[in-house]
């Protein structure tokens, strides 16, 4: 029998963003180093011959995409490296971890979407995690502005050739950020590295920071032996009210995700199994909700958080019972305010998110 399968918001809550639970402590120069571990000895890289032609770096760059799937044990690590503005005090370091499965969920050839479905404890509780989604030369990209705001920005096709975007969501997937950037898949190394974007406060501080306004980061992706990782450069940056921003403190985020084969993620899998209809459902909404040029997107509904509502109807999914298109469009309504060309600038320090 599969272990029961339990979303609770109790646990989900601290863990919404990309790498947001936490367990905070300091570093000090005391403490003891870790080692990596050995890489394995049997690794195939998905790209072993360094591309030489526009369709074979395509191809190159989609197997490099694919194989960020499988299971995983993942550490989250960040640490405020340097304090930038005068008199600041770096917060203590955050560590947590987990055990993901990653699966591919859309693939469309030039898209592709990755979801993340986090197993936790004794008890296998599946908590829906973020979703990544990978587009080739994408004609525009949905930025984060800042103050809630979102906006659909056209790419120039020069900067879009060859190069691939990545949007990343929340766990009811509302977007979170988007960045682009070329793969790279010289010196053995199979690396995708973003442009400098904006995102939301991350889980981990959204209830217990009020100091700064946006999350600042270059991305980096790198296969490993032992799976991938993802690298964060943040800048933690403050909103002025006349658009001009200033940056608290410069963050290091790790990211590490090594294959297991000694984990049961059954319950995750039946999870999806339930209510993968339903997420794509959900998925699908959001993409038509979004159309506008802006779009201011609410981070809580009726007081509480806004992932509740959809995660709410995902639980009553099940044999026999469907939730219907204009539930989710329902609750879409009322988290989105979707704004004209003409007003989408209005929010301050929105100048500055690409």
């Amino acid at each position: 029998m599969l272990p029961t399968v339990r979303l609770l918001t109790l646990l989900a809550a601290p863990m919404l963003a990309v790498g947001c639970a936490t367990t905070g402590h300091r570093s000090t120069g005391a403490a003891k180093q870790n080692v990596a571990a050995a890489a394995p000895t049997d690794y195939v890289r998905p790209c072993p011959v360094p591309p030489v032609d526009a369709t074979s770096a395509f191809e190159c760059d989609r197997r490099s995409i694919l194989a960020m799937a499988g299971e995983f044990r993942v550490t989250f690590a960040f640490d405020e490296s340097q304090a930038l503005a005068p008199g600041y005090v770096p917060h203590a370091a955050q560590r947590s971890g987990g055990t993901e499965w990653v699966f591919v969920v859309e693939d469309q050839g030039t898209s592709i979407a990755l979801q993340h479905i986090l197993v936790v404890g004794p008890e296998h509780t599946v908590v829906k995690h973020w979703r990544q989604d990978w587009r080739y030369q994408p004609a525009d990209i949905l930025l984060f502005r800042g103050h809630d705001r979102f906006e659909r920005v056209a790419v120039d096709p020069d900067r879009a050739n060859g190069a691939w975007s990545q949007t990343v969501f929340e766990v009811d997937d509302a977007p979170r950020y988007a960045g682009i950037g070329r793969w790279s898949h010289a010196n053995g190394v199979d690396a995708w590295t973003s442009d400098f974007t904006w995102r939301p406060l991350p889980r981990r501080e959204y209830t217990k920071r009020s100091d700064y306004h946006v999350l600042g980061a270059i991305n980096r992706h790198t296969l490993t032996p032992q799976g991938w990782m993802h690298e964060q450069d943040n800048l933690k940056l403050v909103l002025a009210d006349d658009g001009s921003t200033h940056a608290l403190v410069r963050e290091v985020g790790v990211n590490t995700y090594s294959r297991v084969d000694d984990v049961d993620f059954s319950a995750g899998k039946a999870y999806w199994e339930r209510t993968g209809e339903f997420w794509r459902t959900v998925r699908h909404s959001w993409q038509r909700a979004l159309a506008a040029p802006a779009s201011d997107i609410v981070t809580s509904l009726d007081g509480k958080p806004r992932f509740e509502a959809l995660f709410a109807l995902a639980e009553k999914v099940g044999p026999g019972t469907a939730v219907s298109q204009g539930d989710v469009e329902q609750i879409l309504a009322r988290a989105i305010r979707p704004l004209t060309a003409a007003t989408s600038g209005a929010a301050s320090g929105t100048s500055g998110g690409n």
